[in-house]
């Protein structure tokens, strides 16, 4: 082969290695261009946590009254609205049979201390032995007792003489009958201080039945504790009758109960909620609650928590509460419904802009700057708010991507704008 044939072969040689496809030189048209993005600083901020409940309103105290007695509604002194203090007087029926009742115990009660020479029946206790004494068959029984025992004596120095000794069992038998009926003149008085005591208890009854015919407004033991539980207030402390249920004329009854009004407390409302038990390890008794309601839109009521369920509801999987919200302006009605928001505690998280987080098949991702790339940072979601979003799993201070991220996959090129 000669030389010119031997150089043409080594071209063509050249020719096909360079046209082996994959090695072709790399341009700079083939290289990824960065794309513009915009970014923000994910920053740390200190939230609230509350636990979101709802419930009903309901009073503080809340009571159905019916007198004790039967007869007919002679008086109502108060209507529907009215407020009114304890002790205040409510109805009042027909007392006519019942002061008849009082009169004729008292007069039965009177004649028995008479014959017991007293003007008031002795305490439990008394030295009874005194009183029988003073009565007058004890006092009649005890002279013939001793007028026999004298006589017996007597007739005991003139045993001997001729016939005394018939006089003498006379006067035995004299002296046993006086004993006998002085331990019945006793026995006798005993049993009037018995029936005495019985007729009072009688006249007692009578009174309590006579002032049962007039109804009013319980006075518990508890209201001084009320009082300070309600603390300073526009309105003082009251009753309000939210139902009457009878009128003059009508006839009521002890048994079956016939109930004639219903009075509440609402200074203090009472709001019972369900929590879920999982927020248990979160709720204690004296946490503040936030209280909102429909007709006031996003006023806030102040409460407390006062007392929480032991138990919980094997049903609902939730535990009840009791929530005290002052009332004492009355801007609020019992029976209501209302939002509320336990506050458990104050924590710092990390958040970012909405616009940073992307989502894509349930999971919840941002990219952050990492030099002149972008990198994805899987995120869990917490709180959200209108201006940021709480996310766990990410680091304070890291720039997040709030634009671009449709054109952007882990490790691509970025531009600041």
């Amino acid at each position: 082969m000669n030389r010119s044939a031997c150089w043409m072969m080594g071209i063509a040689v050249v020719v096909l290695a360079g046209c082996q496809p994959g090695q072709e030189t790399p341009t700079t048209a083939d290289t990824p261009k960065p794309v513009p993005v915009t970014v923000a600083e994910a920053k740390t901020v200190t939230v609230r946590r509350t636990v979101p409940v709802t419930g009903t309103l309901y009073p503080f105290e809340d009571v159905l009254l019916a007198p004790r007695v039967g007869g007919r509604v002679e008086r109502v002194y108060h209507d529907v609205g009215d407020r009114i203090g304890p002790g205040e007087l409510l109805l009042e029926l027909d007392a006519y049979e019942y002061r008849l009742a009082v009169e004729q115990a008292r007069a039965a009660y009177e004649a028995e201390l008479r014959r017991l020479k007293l003007t008031a029946l002795p305490e439990l206790g008394a030295d009874l032995e005194q009183i029988v004494a003073r009565v007058d068959t004890v006092i009649e029984a005890k002279a013939n007792l001793g007028y026999a025992e004298a006589e017996l004596k007597r007739e005991e120095k003139l045993i001997g003489v001729a016939g005394a000794a018939q006089a003498y069992d006379t006067a035995v038998n004299r002296l046993a009958v006086a004993k006998a009926r002085l331990q019945l003149a006793e026995t006798d008085a005993r049993v009037m201080l018995a029936n005495a005591r019985r007729l009072k208890a009688a006249l007692d009854d009578a009174e309590r039945r006579l002032a049962d015919t007039k109804l009013a407004a319980p006075h518990p033991a508890e209201w001084k504790e009320w009082l300070q539980l309600l603390g300073p207030s526009k309105t003082p402390l009251q009753y309000a009758v939210a139902q009457k249920m009878v009128s003059p004329g009508e006839m009521v009854q002890s048994m079956p109960v016939t109930n004639c009004f219903r009075l509440v407390i609402d200074h203090i409302l009472k709001l019972t909620v369900a929590v879920p038990e999982k927020h248990a390890p979160e709720v204690a008794v004296g946490q503040k609650v936030e209280v909102r309601v429909q007709a006031y839109g996003d006023r806030v009521f102040e409460g407390v928590i006062a007392r929480i369920n032991p138990t919980i509801d094997v049903t609902s999987r939730t535990f009840s509460i009791i929530i005290y919200i002052r009332n004492g302006d009355g801007e609020l009605k019992a029976g209501g419904f209302a939002t509320a928001e336990i506050i458990t505690r104050n924590e710092e998280i990390v958040v970012v802009p909405p616009e940073a987080l992307v989502q894509f098949a349930g999971v919840n991702k941002v990219f952050v700057v990492e030099g002149t790339r972008a990198q994805v940072v899987e995120v869990k979601v917490g709180t959200r708010e209108k201006q940021w979003i709480e996310v766990i799993g990410l680091p304070a201070g890291a720039k997040v991507i709030t634009s671009g991220q449709t054109q952007l996959i882990d490790g691509s090129p970025i531009r600041i704008r």
